[in-house]
């Protein structure tokens, strides 16, 4: 049998709320910023884990607070090369000749 892990709920309802008295924010103003409906807020700032996180995307950019930092409560890092020298060894693949093709996915823009 294998241990459970238990699952903490994220601090994401508390940072919420924290901005919101800091910035004298309204639910409807942050419902606004975040493009979901002002019962998505009060969900949001009453424990409820978010499941849209293009809105949180949305929410972080507007109030110009780190994705990372604003669902979870942990400052953003800056991504640098010895970083991932520490955190992920380097296996080569292949060697040769090959053309390799990488593709960024992002949002689709709403069509107004």
């Amino acid at each position: 049998m294998t241990p459970r892990t238990e699952i903490l709920p994220l601090p994401f309802g508390k940072i919420l709320t924290k901005v919101m008295k800091e910035r004298q924010l309204t639910i409807q103003a942050i419902a606004n910023l975040a493009g979901v409906n002002k019962s998505v807020v009060h969900g949001w700032m009453t424990g409820t884990t978010p499941h849209d996180l293009i809105a949180i995307g949305k929410l972080s950019k507007a109030l110009g607070i780190g994705f990372r930092e604003l669902l979870l409560g942990e400052p953003e890092l800056p991504v640098t090369m010895s970083s991932l020298d520490v955190q992920f060894d380097k296996q080569v693949i292949f060697e040769g000749v090959c053309e390799i093709l990488i593709k960024r996915i992002v949002p689709r823009q709403e069509l107004d």
